[in-house]
């Protein structure tokens, strides 16, 4: 944004980089000191305003250019060339794809770029013969050529075989990926099956991936959606690459993954024995949770609902009210709100809101004989009762839906706290928490009553925690005569499970030992000067072999160091990246333990008491085509970010 008070100085100095041409020196007043100036750098082509490079560095001033449409519009018209790059972040900091037109308007380009923007933000077909569309493009070039709808859905549905053979060939790459699977509902009633792949990349970046959005021919049983992921996963190739798939909390994903295993079995391509194949959707137990206390206060939540509509409809009723609450030295940063009735979060956030201002309804109840929806003393009593317990739900929700991170290191922390705020609902005095604490902690304990042997591991392999952890949640979730056994038991399946990984890291090792003696066999065959170098090989050869006889494992190694003191911004996928030549072995399974995502949902479906609905425009379409347009959307979102995140990394 352009300073209105800017005052141009001319430079004091000559500067030796090129993209000095580009910027100029000025001297602004200072919005943190009064009647100060400070000095500042300025794009000439777009006005932008930086802070002057004290250290001599124009990375920041270089970085601006690539990405400075002003900028190289003037560059492209002296050389009368059309020419879009998009290169680096715009200023509201988000990456462009790289789009470079040499010799002129390249309309095959326009229209692929036209059908990305379709896919990625969910427009209609039709908006490329919206007259203002057209009356847009051809005033930026005229040589536009218009679009016709059918030709646009064709480039989108090529889009998405070209992007699936790419992303063919980064899965071949990667190590064990791990599935989530949900169902989706048109307005039609048709049933659509989600499938989606979660996999650590070669830059331990978090990665997902909508890899099917097929249409579920009824009946819906877990037979039939086993035999769907099966031939999803066969066309990609990847059914060999499997590790866990998360299933939301219904027989027939029980019967699913039931099948899906013996399936995987019957190839010999089972991870470690199934051990850790079926994860149950941590969100959606949740979420039966949540329901139990909604029910409680369902009374305060319609008269909450009802309340906020009735103001917010009226101005001069919300004026009146915003007098009260400033009457009152309450805050009116944040105002009312309403919610989302299937979406449970955003209640949460619509009765978090309104509690504060509980002193003043009564006070306008005082005032507007109309409103009658003030809640009672005793509805805002049950709720105060109730607001930790909704609280704790709320943020574990919100880190078990993540997509983009791991979760499931995440996991015993969070259960713990949950544990925590029934426990002491249950052994309240009050007899309304009493009776809710109990019936939801019969619902918990039914769902966590076995000790989940996968997360733990995952939570040991976060260097934050390790056995430390485990040692202090188990008594928290456990009875006493089950903590001993049940942590024996995560610390012995951690054993085996490495001791799995090391067995294929020896025979990667015997097989490339093999390799160098045939080749050193070959040099023994020659000269002596190639004997004496092939004797050479086989030395070094047979002391990496004998210094890993004796040195300590990668595990005992890492459990042997003190956890790291714990840090809310702690990257563990970056910790392990950093790492991962300490610990060969373990890194592997740390980069496919830590994959496994504990929701089958994202976060902003996660806090949803409904079904997951298709909106009415995607329902109007074939299946194939919804399909396409889907997974496109997700793959093109997915390799953004995934260039983003590298190009953080290298900064």
């Amino acid at each position: 944004m352009v300073e209105d008070d800017e005052l141009p100085k001319s430079s004091r100095k000559r500067k030796h980089s090129d993209v000095w041409d580009h910027f100029e020196e000025v001297e602004v007043l200072s919005k943190k000191k009064k009647g100060e100036t400070e000095r500042k750098v300025k794009c000439k082509a777009c006005s932008k305003l930086y802070m002057y490079p004290k250290t001599g560095t124009t990375t920041t001033m270089k970085r601006h250019l690539d990405g400075c449409f002003a900028h190289h519009g003037e560059e492209n018209i002296k050389k009368g060339q059309g020419t879009l790059n998009f290169d680096a972040a715009d200023a509201c900091g988000i990456d462009l794809p790289v789009v470079n037109f040499s010799g002129g308007y390249d309309h095959a380009k326009i229209r692929e770029l036209i059908a990305t923007m379709i896919i990625v933000h969910e427009y209609p077909f039709r908006m490329v013969e919206h007259f203002w569309f057209n009356a847009l493009m051809k005033t930026l070039n005229p040589s536009y050529q218009k679009t016709s709808r059918t030709t646009i859905k064709n480039e989108c549905l090529q889009i998405f075989k070209s992007r699936k053979e790419t992303l063919k060939k980064e899965l071949k790459h990667v190590g064990k990926i791990s599935l989530t699977c949900d169902l989706w509902t048109s307005n039609q009633t048709l049933c659509y099956m989600s499938l989606v792949a979660h996999y650590i990349d070669s830059e331990w970046n978090m990665q997902y991936r909508v890899i099917s959005f097929l249409e579920l021919e009824p009946p819906h049983t877990g037979i039939v959606i086993s035999q769907a992921i099966f031939e999803c996963l066969s066309d990609w190739k990847i059914e060999d690459k499997i590790a866990t798939i998360t299933l939301d909390n219904a027989s027939s994903n029980d019967v699913a993954a039931c099948q899906l295993m013996s399936k995987f079995k019957a190839r010999g391509s089972v991870f470690f024995h199934g051990k850790f194949f079926h994860v149950r959707c941590s969100a959606h137990i949740l979420n039966l949770l949540v329901s139990d206390v909604l029910k409680a206060i369902e009374p305060l939540i319609e008269n909450i609902r009802k309340t906020v509509k009735y103001l917010k409809k009226s101005p001069s009723r919300l004026y009146k009210f915003t007098e009260i609450v400033k009457s009152l030295n309450m805050s009116t940063k944040r105002g009312l709100r309403l919610d989302v009735p299937t979406r449970w979060g955003s209640t949460y956030k619509m009765l978090e809101r309104a509690f504060s201002f509980k002193n003043a309804f009564l006070h306008y109840a005082d005032l507007d004989a109309n409103y009658k929806w003030e809640p009672s003393s005793q509805e805002w009593r049950l709720y105060a009762k109730i607001r930790d317990i909704l609280a704790v739900l709320s943020m574990a929700t919100t880190v078990f839906s993540g997509s983009t991170y791991p979760t499931a290191n995440e996991f015993f922390l969070l259960i713990v706290n949950v544990k925590k705020v029934l426990n002491d609902a249950s052994v309240s005095t009050d007899k309304f928490l009493h009776d809710m604490g109990n019936a939801m902690l019969q619902k918990f304990e039914k769902y966590w009553k076995e000790c989940s042997t996968l997360l733990s591991i995952a939570s040991i392999l976060d260097p934050r925690y390790k056995m430390d952890l485990i040692n202090f949640c188990f008594p928290k979730i456990y009875v006493a005569s089950d903590i001993e056994h049940n942590i024996d038991s995560v610390s012995s399946t951690l054993k085996e499970l490495y001791e799995h990984y090391e067995s294929d890291h020896t025979a990667n090792l015997v097989a490339a030992e093999k390799k160098v003696d045939n080749q050193a066999v070959a040099l023994e065959n020659g000269t002596s000067s190639n004997s004496l170098m092939a004797i050479s090989t086989q030395f070094r050869t047979f002391m990496k072999t004998t210094a890993k006889k004796v040195s300590k494992s990668d595990l005992v190694a890492y459990l042997d160091e003190a956890a790291l003191n714990h840090s809310e911004d702690f990257d563990v996928l970056l910790w392990w990246k950093q790492n991962s030549s300490r610990y060969p072995i373990l890194s592997k399974v740390a980069k496919d333990i830590l994959t496994v995502p504990v929701s089958t949902v994202s976060s902003e479906s996660s806090f949803s008491t409904g079904g997951r609905v298709l909106d009415n425009y995607r329902s109007s379409l074939l299946p194939y085509t919804v399909e396409a347009l889907v997974c496109s959307a997700s793959w093109i979102r997915g390799s953004q970010k995934k260039k983003k995140a590298n190009k953080d990394k290298e900064d």
